[in-house]
Parts: C-alpha cells; structure tokens; sequence
C-alpha cells in the first residue's frame, strides 16, 4: 500500500461529478457514454495546453496517449471527429438578438421598452430582419424567430408584429436547448474557477465568490432568494446594456476585436430546503 497522501483533488472531484451524475441518470446516460465524453475532453485539454505553451506542429498521439492514459486508438479516432452542435449555435444567437433588442436605441421606445417590430421594420424603426444582422448573426433571422417563439421569449401581438416577452432566453425544460444553456453556464463557470485553482501562487485569478449562510428559517431563505434574484437580474442587465455598447463602439473604432476574445458573467441562487428524511432501503429493514 502506498504511503503518498491522497490529492485532496480527488475528494472534490467525487463532489462535483456528484451533481453531473445526477443530470446524467435522468437523462439516461450512461457509464459507457459519460467516459467517451471524458475521452474527448482530456484529448481537448491537451492541446489546449500544449497551443498555450506554444508547441508548434501537430502533436503526436503517442504523445497525448502517454499524457493522458488514453489509448492511441482512441486518441487518433477522437482527432478525426469535429462535431458540431448546431442547438448550442442557435441558442446563443436567440440570446444575442433578444440582448439587442432589449438594449440598443435603435429598438426601445420613447420610455426605452423594447419596441413591437415587425420583420422589415416600419414608421418607427428597422424591424426585426434588422436587429438580426445588427446582432452579427449567421443565420436566417426567420429561424432565430422561430427558436424565439418557441422558447416563449416572443409573441405576435398582432398579425406580423411581435413583441419582447423576456429580457433573457429561459429554454423550456428538459429539451436540446435547456442542455446547451446549461453546458454554456456550468462550463464557464468551471473554467474561470479551474484557471484560479491553477493559477500560480502570485498570479491574477478570476473574481468567484459566494455567500453561504445555513440555520436560518424557510421565510429568511425566501427573502434572501428573492432579494438576491432582483438584484442579480438588475446587475445583469446593467452589464448586458454596458457590453452591447462597447460592441457597437469598437465596431465602429474598426478596433481590434477579436470573436475569441469574451467576457462572461454569470449569476447562481441555490435556496437549499431542509434535508428530508432519506427513505429506508430493504437493507435497512429487518
């Protein structure tokens, strides 16, 4: 038996696959599935690493098998396979037209609510062809508006006049749309945390924090949720506002920008209930 202490990061781990294993018998995926996808990211995070240490030329699959432990059969299959995923594409363009709209003067009215547009535009303003092509989207905005409806963000409130019914994209639960937001969310978020945990000692880390408070009443951890959710959504959209101006003004700086260069903010509210009882298993029953 070895006498090398345990990395503490292997006791986390089991932590945060806990909450992934959970989304993962709902979903019905299983071991055999959730180790492919392992397979893909460990071959992802070395070249990654690799690109960012400024390794030049292709790298080998013997090299990444004896980095990762992964079979150089499984390595060479991988690297042939660049799927892509067409439902995270289109929920990020929803997200992006619906940012527009509830931000840029060109679509607020005179008390700075999202407009009613009509597709070509009228009278008031350009319509919501218009907003698309504003929001830099590589798509049909027929499509987007269509995603738009369905996810309930959009209504016609007349006959070819639609209007805003949600300053963010909520997808409906359960369905391809709702598993791209939360890979978009979660994955962020794990990122910005990974980079802090190996950060060097002296080095820039990301601002990630959160307040934890337990022994309080079901009523203070309403209040907290809704105070917390108010404030969040304001902060949001302030930002959401600040960002989308920025945009337009380095647009026309003709700065130089850079679509892999982003910036992500993200919000998250766990009220936890009081642990119920775990039910007896037949183990448990004499």
């Amino acid at each position: 038996m070895s006498d090398s202490p345990q990395d503490p990061f292997e006791k986390a781990l089991a932590a945060l696959l806990a909450p992934l294993s959970r989304a993962m018998m709902a979903r019905g995926v299983t071991y055999g599935s959730a180790a492919e996808a392992l397979k893909r990211a460990m071959l992802q995070a070395v070249l990654d690493q690799l690109a960012a240490e400024g390794g030049n030329g292709r790298i080998s699959d013997s090299k990444i098998s004896l980095m990762t432990g992964l079979h150089r059969k499984d390595v060479k299959r991988l690297r042939g396979d660049n799927a892509q995923c067409e439902v995270k594409r289109t929920m990020s363009a929803a997200a992006m037209v619906i940012s527009y709209w509830a931000t840029a003067p060109d679509y607020l009215d005179d008390k700075c609510c999202p407009r009613h547009l009509t597709r070509a535009g009228d009278e008031t303003g350009p319509g919501f062809d218009g907003l698309v092509r504003q929001a830099r989207i590589d798509m049909a905005p027929g499509t987007v508006l269509q995603v738009l409806i369905e996810q309930g963000a959009v209504a016609e409130a007349a006959a070819g006049v639609y209007c805003l019914k949600a300053h963010s994209l909520l997808p409906a639960g359960g369905g391809a749309e709702q598993v791209a937001a939360y890979e978009a969310t979660l994955s962020a978020h794990l990122a910005a945390a990974t980079d802090n945990l190996l950060a060097p000692p002296e080095g820039p880390r990301h601002f990630d924090r959160a307040v934890r408070y337990s022994h309080l009443s079901e009523a203070s951890v309403e209040h907290l949720r809704k105070m917390s959710a108010a404030k969040a959504q304001a902060l949001l959209e302030e930002i959401n506002a600040e960002a989308r101006k920025l945009q337009d003004a380095d647009e026309a700086a003709q700065s130089d920008t850079d679509p892999k260069r982003r910036f992500v903010l993200g919000t998250y509210i766990l009220p936890a209930p009081s642990a119920a009882k775990t039910p007896s298993t037949p183990e448990d029953t004499e």
